[in-house]
């Protein structure tokens, strides 16, 4: 069991402030893994991309997205 889902377990006796923290860590691992994923599609070949049928452009304008949104 990872950190962030020890953290979960933990929120559902967590109160106030504490609930708050966990809701903003979980918010902020999304946020984190939207970029890494986002930064690892324009590390994939023409020929990889094809394969998950995605173009270049296509991951060009994912990646490009900001990470919150």
């Amino acid at each position: 069991m990872g950190t962030i889902d020890t953290m979960h377990e933990s929120a559902r006796a967590a109160t106030g402030f504490g609930r708050s923290l966990l809701r903003l860590i979980g918010e902020l691992d999304l946020r984190v893994e939207r970029y890494r994923t986002r930064r690892t599609l324009m590390d994939l070949s023409d020929h990889q991309l094809r394969d998950i049928g995605v173009t270049r452009e296509e991951a060009w304008r994912e990646a490009s997205r900001p990470f919150w949104g």
